[in-house]
């Protein structure tokens, strides 16, 4: 599989196409040490294509991604989002800038607004300024600027900051995402030790349709070099649509688990989850989390999808078992043949 597509290259394109060619494509992809950036890191190695990971931590954080190529073609090069020297140094040389780079809520060092909206400001600018040909940037369903979520909220303010610097940038707007380092099926799964059970909030009636964390690489890597997504929006949803109650009890019964939930009404939940955010910990539940729990995913009239990349999209049953067997308790030896790869 080629990503070059309509691309131009300073590189000189060789191969057949697999993990030992070069496909022309040189990509910074931010937010690359986080969870769908390995993903997305790795489907660009396995086709030849030289990948910049800017990180901020230290070797633990990125180590893992230095497989995800061949020897030579992943780069890992120091920065930090809001210094706009450090961004332009890392998009400098490549013709492809992903930003995966998102956060859920206010952390110590970055508010939603200095990740999602400044932070995307300063890519979108440094690509620009670089001469980046193909810029996509992650952003999520639902966003909207009259949102009671915050996080929302910020999320269509930085599609808005990329789209007037960048008006040709693909925005990707993922329902949750699901896979095996998730922040959602494996966050209610871990919720079991809570004495109450796992909340629903507002019963579970919340309608979601979440999508595969691979099926999501897939969709970014197509966009790459396909010219249908220049300056188009892709809302990437799942096969199936669920409610939240569905989904819970969905990953008791894979578990093994008696179906042991609460309802919790939201205006309830929301004071206390207000008082919690404040707090130096970081939370079990969050504010951004009740709210985008109760909210149903909705996709848009005239945004492209997973298939208009050619990319089907992947069941939750098909594949949840991979990573929820661990919660489990150790006294189930079970065969794997209940897990349909």
């Amino acid at each position: 599989m080629s990503l070059l597509g309509s691309l131009k290259s300073s590189v000189q394109v060789a191969g057949k196409g697999g993990r030992c060619s070069v496909s022309g494509v040189v990509a910074t992809v931010f937010g690359a040490t986080g969870f769908m950036g390995r993903y997305v890191v790795n489907r660009l190695g396995k086709v030849g294509s030289q990948v910049v990971v800017p990180f901020r931590g230290d070797e633990h954080d990125y180590r893992h991604l230095r497989v995800a190529g061949d020897l030579g073609q992943i780069h890992f090069l120091p920065f930090q989002l809001l210094d706009k020297d450090t961004v332009r140094r890392a998009v400098e040389h490549s013709n492809v800038v992903i930003n995966l780079i998102g956060q859920d809520t206010d952390s110590r060092h970055f508010s939603l607004e200095d990740v999602h909206v400044t932070g995307a400001l300063n890519i979108a600018e440094a690509a620009k300024e670089a001469g980046v040909e193909r810029l996509i940037h992650m952003s999520a369903l639902g966003a909207d600027k009259t949102s009671n979520s915050r996080f929302l909220q910020s999320k269509a303010l930085g599609e808005e900051a990329v789209a007037s610097v960048f008006p040709s940038a693909t925005i990707i707007r993922p329902s949750h995402i699901f896979g095996y380092e998730d922040r959602f099926l494996n966050r209610f799964a871990g919720l079991r030790v809570l004495p109450c059970g796992q909340p629903l909030f507002d019963g579970g009636k919340a309608k979601k349709s979440p999508v595969y964390s691979l099926d999501v690489a897939d969709g970014i890597a197509a966009a790459v070099g396909d010219p249908i997504a220049e300056g188009s929006v892709f809302e990437f949803v799942g096969p199936r649509e669920y409610t939240m109650k569905e989904i819970v009890t969905f990953i008791n019964q894979i578990t093994r688990k008696p179906n042991k939930t609460i309802h919790v009404p939201s205006m309830l939940a929301l004071p206390l989850t207000r008082f919690s955010d404040k707090l130096p910990v970081d939370p079990i539940i969050s504010t951004e989390d009740i709210l985008r729990y109760t909210k149903d995913d909705e996709v848009t009239a005239d945004t492209l999808r997973l298939e208009h990349m050619d990319v089907k999209g992947t069941d939750m049953e098909a594949v949840a078992l991979g990573f929820l067997r661990r919660f489990r308790s150790p006294s189930q030896h079970d065969e794997l043949l209940d897990y349909q790869q």
